[in-house]
């Protein structure tokens, strides 16, 4: 058992703050691609990791939105 809780409370904090009530409808790939980033940056993911990650965003359907 961990001594700490501290690694998964900045988890959760990492997760609220990407998932806020503009950006509600995250599915859970998106979720967990953009917590990876955030967590470990580019430079640190693996080629595996990465690519898996740019094809869950490929997968999204373009949206028009009037900014």
């Amino acid at each position: 058992m961990p001594s700490s809780t501290a690694s998964v409370e900045r988890l959760f904090s990492l997760m609220n703050n990407l998932c806020t009530t503009n950006r509600n409808r995250l599915s859970q790939d998106t979720l967990t691609a953009l917590m990876m980033l955030c967590r470990e940056g580019c430079q640190q993911l693996s080629d595996d990791q990465t690519s898996k990650i740019v094809e869950i965003f490929k997968k999204k359907k373009e949206r028009d939105i009037a900014l």
